[in-house]
């Protein structure tokens, strides 16, 4: 699974961490990834064994405390 988020990744305006949530999942919280603006661009990729179709949820939260959420159905 890959998640990008376009941001510029600069100190003022920056992705701060993504977390990564599954609906069907027994322990929803699949994954989270801390950066910063050294990362230079957000963009996590990792691996996850699912059992059967599912819906993945991805929250971005940013540097001035916002979060962008996006859902996809993965199978």
């Amino acid at each position: 699974i890959t998640v990008v988020v376009d941001s510029p990744m600069t100190e003022a305006d920056h992705v701060r961490a993504i977390h990564v949530i599954s609906d069907a999942n027994p322990q929803p919280g699949v994954a989270s990834f801390t950066l910063g603006p050294a990362c230079g661009k957000a963009e996590v990729y990792f691996r996850m064994r699912m059992a059967a179709t599912q819906n993945l949820i991805v929250v971005a939260e940013m540097n001035d405390g916002t979060a962008w959420t996006a859902s996809r159905a993965v199978t």
